[in-house]
C-alpha cells in the first residue's frame, strides 16, 4: 500500500476540522464532534465507493489492486466506527433550524446508519457464503446514498454552499457516482477484452484455461492478475485470477484456477472451449526485479501460478540464481512439476525444490538461509501462498538478517475479515478457562 495514497486518505479526514474549529466557540463541542465524525464517515465512504471502481490511476496512488482491496476493507471498518460513534455521541444542537425535509433526513439518517452497520459487519465475516457477501456489498451503495440524503437535509451548523458543506457535499457525490458506475453503467458498456476459450485441461486440482484474443487483446506482465468472466453457463460474474502463463506476441493468455467456491466449482464443471470470455486488467505490481541479485521464489499450493509466468519469462533473460519453492501436500500427482522440471532444466538460473509436506517436509526460514549459504540480505524473496505461512517465513527470514522491503507477496486471500473469529476463539477460550479455574478453586480441600 503506498504511502501517498494513506496521506491523502487522512488529510481528505481533516481538512474538515479547518471549518469545525471556528464553529466550536459557538456550538456544542461534544454535538458538533459528533458531526464531525458524521461527516469523516461519510468522506471514507465516499473514498471508499471511488476505490471500488478499479478506476485507471488508483493503483499508482495507492498501490496495487490486492493491497486496495484490503484499503477497502479497513476503510469500511473505520468508517463504521465513525458512525457507530456519531450515533452514540448526541449531535443535536439547541437553536438550529432545519428545511422541510429535516425530519425525515432524520430519519433517514438512522435507517441508512443500521443498514451499513449491518452490512459492513456482513462483508467482513468471512464464514458469509461469496454469493452471499457479494449481494450484500451490491446495496451497501443504496445505504449510503440514503446517509448523503441525511447530511444534504439535516439540520447543521452551516450551509451546504458553506465550503465545509461544498466539501463534504463532494465526497457524497463521488459516492454515489461510483456507486452508479459500478452498478448500472459498468455492467451495460463494452468493458474489458473480448477472449475465447481455446483449451481446459486438468493439471492436478487445477483447471487450466487457454484464452485467444478476437481482437487486439491485453498485454500484461509476469505475475500479474485480471478479472475474468465467461460469457455462457451462469459463468458471467467477475473473479480476479492470476495469470499463469509468461506474455507471448500474439496476447494467449492462461489460467489455473482451484476450485475454492461455488463459482469456481461450476467454472471447472462448465466452461467449454469455443465459449466466449472478458478479461479485464491486468493488475498487481507483483513482478521480478532488475539485476543479478539472489530471488527465492516460494509458492505453496495454487500460489504457484505467478511463478509458473515468472519461469517462463526467464528464457533469454539475465539475473542472478533463482531458487522456486513448490510447497505442496500431494500424494499424487503434483501440478505443473514436469512443466517447471524442463524449466528448470532450460534455465541455468532456475533450480526448482519441490517441498512436499505429505512426505514430513517443511519449508523453514534456516532452510532457505542454509540454501543461499547465508547470503539472505542480498535475496529478494517472492510469497505466494496462505498468509500464515508468509507471516511465519517474513518474521524468519527478517530476524536471519532479510529486509522487509525485499519480502515481496501478493493477497492470497482478497476477502479477509478482521480478526473477528480469532477474538470469538479467543473469548471462548478465556470463558472456559474461568470456568474451570473457578471449578478447581471449588474442589479444593480446605486447609
Amino acid at each position: 500500500m503506498r504511502p501517498l495514497g494513506l496521506v491523502l486518505i487522512a488529510l481528505a479526514v481533516l481538512i474538515p476540522v479547518y471549518w469545525f474549529v471556528p464553529i466550536a466557540s459557538e456550538r456544542d463541542p461534544v454535538a458538533l464532534f459528533s458531526q464531525y465524525l458524521g461527516s469523516a464517515a461519510l468522506i471514507l465512504m465516499g473514498i471508499n465507493q471511488f476505490v471500488a471502481t478499479r478506476a485507471p490511476g488508483l493503483e499508482i496512488v495507492f498501490g496495487p489492486l490486492d493491497r486496495i482491496y484490503v484499503l477497502h476493507k479497513w476503510l469500511g471498518v473505520i468508517a463504521l466506527v465513525a458512525m457507530g460513534l456519531h450515533d452514540i455521541i448526541d449531535a443535536e444542537m439547541s437553536g438550529l433550524r432545519g428545511g422541510a425535509l429535516s425530519g425525515i433526513a432524520e430519519d433517514i439518517g438512522e435507517i441508512s446508519l443500521y443498514g451499513l452497520m449491518i452490512l459492513i459487519l456482513a462483508s467482513v465475516i468471512t464464514f458469509i457464503p461469496y454469493h452471499l457477501w457479494k449481494w450484500s456489498h451490491r446495496i451497501i451503495g443504496v445505504f449510503f446514498f440514503l446517509g448523503a440524503f441525511h447530511f444534504f437535509f439535516i439540520a447543521k451548523p452551516f450551509s451546504n454552499l458553506d465550503p465545509l458543506g461544498l466539501y463534504v457535499s463532494a465526497f457524497c457525490i463521488l459516492g454515489i457516482f461510483s456507486y452508479v458506475w459500478m452498478s448500472i453503467v459498468r455492467p451495460m458498456a463494452p468493458r474489458g477484452h473480448r477472449y475465447e476459450v481455446d483449451l481446459v485441461r486438468r493439471v492436478g486440482g487445477l483447471t487450466e484455461l487457454v484464452l485467444v484474443p478476437k481482437g487486439r487483446g491485453m498485454r500484461h506482465k509476469p505475475g500479474q492478475f485480471a478479472f475474468l468472466s465467461i460469457d455462457s453457463g451462469g459463468l458471467g460474474e467477475e473473479h480476479p485470477f492470476t495469470l499463469s502463463g509468461a506474455p507471448t506476441d500474439d496476447k494467449v493468455l492462461r489460467f489455473s484456477i482451484k476450485d475454492l467456491g461455488d463459482y469456481t466449482d461450476r467454472l471447472q464443471r462448465m466452461v467449454q472451449p469455443g465459449m466466449d470470455a472478458i478479461v479485464s486488467g491486468p493488475f498487481g505490481h507483483f513482478s521480478m526485479p532488475r539485476g543479478r541479485d539472489p530471488q527465492v521464489w516460494i509458492g505453496a499450493g495454487v500460489g504457484i501460478t505467478p511463478f509458473l509466468a515468472f519461469a517462463e519469462s526467464l528464457k533469454g533473460r539475465e539475473t542472478g540464481p533463482v531458487k522456486l519453492y513448490y510447497c505442496v501436500r500431494e500424494r499424487d500427482d503434483i501440478p505443473y512439476a514436469v512443466e517447471l522440471e524442463r524449466l528448470a532444466e532450460e534455465v541455468d538460473t532456475l533450480e526448482l525444490i519441490i517441498v512436499n509436506s505429505a512426505e514430513g517436509i517443511r519449508l523453514t526460514a534456516d532452510r532457505i538461509v542454509s540454501d543461499l549459504g547465508g547470503d539472505v540480505a542480498n535475496a529478494h524473496v517472492f510469497f505466494c501462498g496462505p498468509v500464515p505461512m508468509r507471516k511465519a517465513l517474513k518474521s524468519g527470514l527478517v530476524l536471519k538478517g532479510l529486509k522487509a522491503s525485499r519480502f515481496h507477496f501478493e493477497e492470497f486471500e482478497m476477502r479477509t475479515g478482521i480478526g473477528l473469529q480469532a477474538l470469538a476463539v479467543w473469548l471462548w477460550d478465556r470463558g472456559i478457562y474461568e470456568v474451570e479455574k473457578r471449578a478447581s478453586r471449588k474442589t479444593e480441600p480446605a486447609e
